[in-house]
C-alpha cells in the first residue's frame, strides 16, 4: 500500500510478508514476554476464529503471528492468499523499490467460480456488518469481565480461575479489531490501486483521507472531547492549573482543589480509565491506577485555552476523490468510501473493549505476582511481565516452584537484558520473509494542513508538554488522544492514514505526517518545525 525500500532484489513469489502495522494500534514498541505471549495467542485464536465463521479454511498449522525484535507482526500473505482463493479478493499489493508486488495470485475464476466468490464476498460484507452492530454487546462484555477482576479477593481459587480464562475472554474483541482493521487496510490499497492512473501515489492519499476528515463516531474523538469539556469546567480557577502541574497524584479525589473538578475527572477516569499508551503492553499502569497523563493532558488545555475544532464536513473532499476516478469506477468507490467509515467506527470500538480485556488481566497479572512474590519466586512483583502467560500457571499450579528458585531469577534477569536491547532498535514496518522492508522516509500524509511549533519529541508513557507544540512519537495510537487539543500538530516515525488516532486526529484538524522511518530520529528536539500534512513534509 505504501512505498517501501529493501535490500536484495525483489521478492520470491512465495515468500510470506510479515508486517507491525496492523498490530501497532495495540502494540506499538517492544513487548514483555508476558505480554507478547498474551497478544500473540489471543490474535491467533481470533484470526482462525474469523476466517471460520467465514467459511474459508486455511491451511493446517499456519502461524499468524510472530515476534522479531521484541516486536509483534502478523501474517499478511496468509489473510490475502485464503480470501483470493476462497472469494476472490483482489490481493494487496505493497510497493517495493518503487514496483508492486501483489501478495497473492487471482486466477480468473470459472462461472461457477465466479458465483462462489460473490456468495463469499457477500459473506465477508455481512460479517463486517454483523460485527459492527454487536461491538456494543462484545464492549460490555469486556467491561463486565474487568470489573470482576477488579472486585476480587484474588484467593487461589481466584487466581487459578482466571488464569483459565484470559486466552479466550479476549477472543471477540479481537476478532472485531482484526476484522475491521485488516479490511481498512484492503479498502485503502482498492482505493490507491485504483487512482495510480489518474493521480499516482501518493498523491491520492490526501484524497482518500479527505474523504475521512469528518469522523466523529470514534473513541479517540471522544476522549479529546471529554478532556475538553473538563478544561472547561476547570477554567474559572486558578488553583486547578497550579494542583494539576504537580508530579504525583496520590489520592487525588480528595486533594483536587475543588468538588466540580473532582467529579469531573471520577467521570472521565471511569470512563476511559482503562486506557493507556501502548495498551496491549500489560506492564504499563492505566489511567486509573496512574492519572498523571489525563492530568498532564488537561493542563495543556487549560494552558494552551484550547478550544473545540470547527468541523468541516468532508463531502467536497469526497467529491475530489470521486472526480479522480474513471466514471467506470465511481459507483463502487462511493460504497468503499462509506464502508471505510464504519469500518474506523469498528476498529476504534474495538480497541476500546480490547482494552477491558488487558486492564483486567493486568490485574490477574499483578495478584500473579503477588502470591509469587511472597515466597520469593519472584524478588520484584514487575518481574512477572518477564515471564509468559504459560510460565507463569506452571508458577502458580506448582509446576515451577521453590525449589527452582535459581533459575527463575536467571530468567528474568536474562529477559529484562533482552527487552531493554530491543527497545534500542529502531524495527521495520515489514519483513519479506527475514528482510526488512522500510518506509522510505519520506513521510506519509496523515491528516491535512499546515502547523509549525517546537518539536517536543515525548517518550510512550507521557502526554504533557505538548501544549502548542508539534508533538513526535514513534507511533501515534490510542492513547495519546488526551494531547489532542493542546499540540498543534503531529509526527511519528511509523504509522499508516488507517490509524484510530489519525482518523481522529483529521476531525480534530491536527496536521499530521507519519511513517517517517529512521528520518524521524533525525528530528531535532525543541527546534521550530513546521508540518505540511498535504505534501507529507516536516522540515526544521
Amino acid at each position: 500500500m505504501f512505498d517501501f525500500v529493501i535490500e536484495g532484489g525483489p521478492p520470491e513469489d512465495d515468500v510470506t510478508v510479515w508486517s507491525k502495522l496492523p498490530l501497532q494500534a495495540l502494540a506499538p514498541g517492544v513487548l514483555t514476554p508476558f505480554s507478547y505471549s498474551v497478544l500473540s495467542e489471543i490474535v491467533d485464536r481470533a484470526w482462525h476464529q474469523y476466517y471460520d465463521r467465514l467459511g474459508f479454511k486455511s491451511a493446517p498449522g499456519t502461524r499468524t503471528v510472530r515476534q522479531w525484535q521484541g516486536r509483534a507482526y502478523v501474517n499478511l500473505s496468509a489473510a490475502v492468499r485464503l480470501e483470493a482463493s476462497c472469494a476472490g479478493v483482489t490481493p494487496m499489493a505493497l510497493r517495493l523499490n518503487g514496483e508492486l508486488h501483489p501478495l497473492a495470485t487471482l486466477e480468473k475464476p470459472s462461472l461457477l467460480g465466479g458465483l462462489k466468490n460473490g456468495r463469499n464476498q457477500k459473506k465477508i460484507d455481512a460479517l463486517l456488518d454483523a460485527t459492527d452492530q454487536g461491538i456494543g454487546e462484545t464492549a460490555r462484555e469486556a467491561y463486565y469481565w474487568m470489573v470482576k477482576t477488579q472486585e476480587m479477593r484474588w484467593t487461589q481459587a481466584d487466581t487459578l480461575q482466571v488464569m483459565e480464562e484470559i486466552e479466550r475472554v479476549g477472543v471477540d474483541s479481537m476478532l472485531a479489531y482484526y476484522a475491521a482493521r485488516h479490511n481498512l487496510e484492503l479498502l485503502y490499497n482498492r482505493l490507491i490501486r485504483a487512482t495510480l492512473e489518474t493521480v499516482g501515489y501518493p498523491a491520492a492519499l490526501p484524497l482518500i483521507n479527505g474523504a475521512l476528515c469528518d469522523l466523529d463516531d470514534l473513541v479517540e474523538t471522544e476522549i479529546a472531547a471529554a478532556l475538553m469539556s473538563l478544561c472547561e469546567r476547570s477554567s474559572a480557577d486558578d488553583a486547578v492549573a497550579a494542583w494539576l502541574k504537580q508530579d504525583s497524584f496520590d489520592n487525588w479525589r480528595a486533594r483536587a482543589p475543588n468538588s466540580t473538578l473532582a467529579e469531573g475527572l471520577t467521570e472521565f477516569i471511569g470512563t476511559y480509565g482503562h486506557r493507556v499508551v501502548g495498551e496491549a503492553e500489560i506492564a504499563r499502569p492505566r489511567w486509573y491506577e496512574d492519572p498523571t497523563p489525563v492530568m498532564h493532558g488537561l493542563l495543556g488545555c487549560l494552558l494552551r485555552q484550547a478550544k473545540p475544532p470547527i468541523r468541516t464536513p468532508s463531502s467536497q473532499s469526497r467529491q475530489r476523490l470521486l472526480d479522480a476516478l474513471d466514471a467506470a469506477q465511481v459507483k463502487g468507490s462511493e460504497a468503499v468510501i462509506q464502508q471505510l467509515r464504519r469500518l474506523h467506527h469498528l476498529q476504534s470500538h474495538a480497541l476500546h473493549a480490547l482494552a477491558y480485556i488487558w486492564a483486567g488481566t493486568r490485574e490477574w497479572a499483578k495478584a500473579a505476582a503477588h502470591e509469587a512474590a511472597h515466597d520469593g519466586r519472584l524478588q520484584e512483583e514487575d518481574e512477572v511481565f518477564f515471564f509468559q502467560l504459560e510460565e507463569i500457571k506452571q508458577m502458580m499450579t506448582g509446576e515451577w516452584n521453590v525449589s527452582d528458585l535459581s533459575d527463575i531469577h536467571a530468567t528474568a534477569a536474562e529477559r529484562k537484558r533482552q527487552v531493554e536491547a530491543w527497545r534500542e532498535l529502531h524495527t521495520p514496518p515489514v519483513l519479506v520473509g527475514d528482510r526488512a522492508a522500510r518506509f522510505t522516509g519520506e513521510g506519509l500524509p496523515g491528516v491535512s494542513g499546515l502547523a509549525t511549533g517546537p518539536l517536543r519529541r515525548l517518550p510512550e508513557q507521557r502526554t504533557e508538554g505538548c501544549k502548542g507544540a508539534i508533538l513526535g512519537v514513534e507511533y501515534l495510537d490510542s492513547g495519546w488522544a488526551l494531547a489532542l487539543p493542546a499540540a498543534k500538530g503531529f509526527v511519528a516515525a511509523g504509522g499508516t492514514p488507517a490509524d484510530p488516532f489519525v482518523a481522529a486526529a483529521r476531525a480534530w484538524h491536527r496536521p499530521t505526517v507519519i511513517g517517517l522511518g529512521e528520518a524521524y530520529y533525525g528530528l531535532v528536539e525543541g527546534a521550530q518545525t513546521t508540518v505540511d500534512g498535504d505534501a507529507a513534509t516536516v522540515e526544521q
